[in-house]
Formats: C-alpha cells, structure tokens, sequence
C-alpha cells in the first residue's frame, strides 16, 4: 500500500468506529434475543381469547381503581366502546364529542373507554376533560380486546358501537365527529 501514513486523529476517529460498530451489534443481538424472551408468551396466554368468551357481555374491564367489571354491567340499549390514550392527538379532540354524545343520548347508549396509558395519566386526562364516561386500563387485555371489537389494525382511537342484542353494528378507525356518532346510534334507538 502506498501513500501517506495514517495520522492520529485518523487513527482514532478509526478505533471509535469500529468499537462503536461492534458495540450497536452485541446492544442489538442482547435487545433481540430479549424480545424473544417468554414474558410476551406468557402474557399472551393469560388473556382469555376471544372463542373462549361466551359473550361480548362477559368481556372484563379493569376500572382505574383495579375493580373489576364486565360489558354485561351496562344495561343501556346501545354502548359505545372507543379506545384512546392520553398522549394521542386525534383521541384529544374527540373526546369532547364523546362527552356530548353521552350527554345529549343518556340513559340510552353508555360510552366506555378503553384506555391505554397509566392510570394516573388517564386519570388526569379525565379530570381536566371532565370526562363523564368511564374510562378502563387496557394495557393489560390489548390483545383481546382488539380481536373482539374488530380493532385490526391496534389504531386509535377506534370506536366500536354495540346493539341492543349485544352485537358489534358499526366500527370506525381514526378520528370520528359527533354528526356521525349520532348518525350511528340513531339507527339504533
């Protein structure tokens, strides 16, 4: 090889590199094979699934006190289901409309939410959107509860509406406006 000598600067701006490549590919293989760890398995393999669940009315709701609650515990002819998180943007500008649905239909419908955050995030968000709807922590049934009310996708927020007879009718992924949430439950009262 010809030319000129490596100089120091070179020579260690070389080094750095090389640790710092060899460094990010052991970080990535331990973060690899620690992603397949059994922790996700067993987690997976607590919730009940969907088949095994005789109703949407036995699905269980974790209550941000830890209470535990079930669908069937509403008795409203239609309930709207809509999950949400503090921390998004389109769930923030639709909660006020969920607040005027329950407000303007009440007695006839209930919202739900199905949040995803800690509780004392959601409930700090419920207080200062003076939320008057009950809102559950979904983190731990996220799976199940997608696959039950037709979330595909794991978007939010995402709303699901259920009859009287306890059917999911209607389901809307994004942002939905309080004309087309009365549209729906109209159909349905």
């Amino acid at each position: 090889m010809t030319g000129k000598p490596i100089d120091r600067k070179t020579w260690i701006a070389l080094v750095v590199s090389l640790v710092s490549l060899f460094a990010g590919i052991a970080l990535f293989q331990l973060s690899d094979s620690q992603l397949k760890q059994p922790d996700i398995q067993s987690i997976q393999s607590s919730v009940p699934k969907p088949d095994t669940l005789q109703s949407l009315e036995a699905i269980p709701l974790i209550g941000l006190k830890g209470e535990s609650r079930k669908l069937g515990d509403w008795k409203q002819p239609v309930l709207v289901i809509n999950f949400w998180a503090p921390w998004c943007v389109p769930c923030r500008r639709e909660v006020p409309d969920l607040i005027s649905l329950q407000n303007e239909f009440n007695g006839q419908l209930q919202v739900l939410g199905l949040a995803y955050d800690s509780v004392e995030n959601i409930e700090s968000f419920a207080a200062e959107y003076q939320m008057n709807y009950p809102s559950f922590v979904a983190n731990q049934h996220i799976q199940m509860y997608s696959a039950v009310f037709k979330n595909k996708s794991g978007a939010l927020p995402f709303t699901a509406i259920i009859d009287r007879e306890r059917k999911i009718v209607f389901t809307h992924t994004g942002i939905i406006s309080l004309q087309a949430l009365r549209q729906q439950v109209s159909k349905l009262l």
